[in-house]
């Protein structure tokens, strides 16, 4: 999840490459319409940005384990990355042919020149979350005035979340400080020795901070920021999607089918996510309970959701314009 605006430099460097590259992938046979297994079998590589993150993760490997790739006459091989931006590298370079990753992700890759557009909605409320010290008395965003906290690095999505969060409740960014520390294990170090007075990062962490008596969740981001957000989404070339629309509205088919049986089958889910994220089972139910309801079987993009992130770029330093929205999304795969 996390964004660099320097990385995204060199991202810039290869778009010109994604033209040709998301045409000479793996997945480059169009399929004929129609849903499922009587159509020619199709290989398609899926990235995952944060691949052990409950939101991005969960999705891709229900559709695997339960078959729904294989019903939609897919051959899906899921490749894990630690930040959005070695994934967009990975989809400009075409060794990856869809991306499931956050709308910060997809909007970044298009103002730099990467022709990535998001085609499906996975979940709209953010999971991120403001995490503190046990004995805190921070009881949410507005209680930040003046204190330090934690994020992975200036103009990540931690960064896009504390400063939106905090805008919404009146206070300036300037009256905060934040500390970019990198890695999540880092940032929670931080904040046990007090370093920082918060951080921010997906529930599950607050969870596990919590079940150790060293953190608690202060507010969840999703009570400032609403529903007007898209914070995950699956994203693909723009050749790709003009030219791949039938195995695309498969792969969209399978999601939908991941979705609903997330949603119908908690035991199954908090099973898979132990063994395949390695997450505790508790911290398993816990983190199921707190996000399964923001999870969007219909596909459907919010458009002021990617909006929001599209407008952010230029305060987070990640871009000097702010793309259109033409350019970031189409519904020619999940309609309005």
């Amino acid at each position: 999840m996390k964004i660099y605006p320097k990385i995204l430099g060199g991202i810039a460097a290869v778009a010109l490459v994604a033209l040709t590259a998301a045409c000479s992938s793996p997945a480059a046979t169009p399929a004929a319409s129609g849903s499922s297994a009587a159509n020619t079998p199709v290989s398609l590589n899926l990235g995952l940005v944060q691949g052990q993150d409950f939101v991005h993760a969960m999705p891709a490997q229900i559709a695997a384990e339960q078959g729904f790739f294989t019903k939609e006459g897919l051959n899906v091989t899921i490749i894990g990355f630690t930040s959005g931006s070695d994934l967009t590298k990975a989809m400009a370079g075409g060794s990856v042919d869809v991306g499931a990753a956050t709308g910060l992700d997809v909007v970044s890759a298009t103002a730099h020149g990467v022709p990535l557009v998001a085609f499906y909605g996975v979940e709209g409320p953010s999971p991120m979350t403001l995490i503190v010290g046990a004995k805190s008395s921070i009881t949410s965003f507005k209680d930040l005035k003046g204190k330090k906290v934690g994020i992975s690095a200036f103009g990540s999505l931690t960064d896009y979340v504390l400063r939106a969060a905090v805008k919404k409740e009146g206070i300036a960014i300037t009256d905060v400080t934040e500390v970019p520390l990198g890695a999540p294990s880092t940032t929670i170090a931080a904040l046990v020795r007090g370093d920082i007075d918060a951080l921010i990062l997906p529930v599950n962490f607050g969870y596990t901070l919590e079940a150790a008596g060293t953190g608690k969740i202060a507010q969840p981001a999703s009570d400032v920021l609403g529903s007007s957000d898209q914070f995950a989404q699956l994203m693909a070339a723009n050749t790709y999607v003009s030219s791949h629309k039938s195995v695309l509205t498969r792969l969209a088919a399978a999601y939908t089918d991941a979705l609903n049986y997330m949603k119908a089958n908690k035991a199954d889910t908090v099973a898979l996510a132990v063994s395949k994220l390695g997450m505790s089972n508790p911290i398993a139910i816990t983190t199921y309970d707190a996000l399964i309801g923001n999870f969007t079987p219909g596909g459907k993009l919010n458009a002021a959701g990617l909006a929001n992130y599209a407008n952010a770029l230029p305060e987070l330093k990640i871009a000097t314009t702010v793309p259109k929205a033409a350019d970031y999304m189409t519904t020619s795969i999940v309609g309005k």
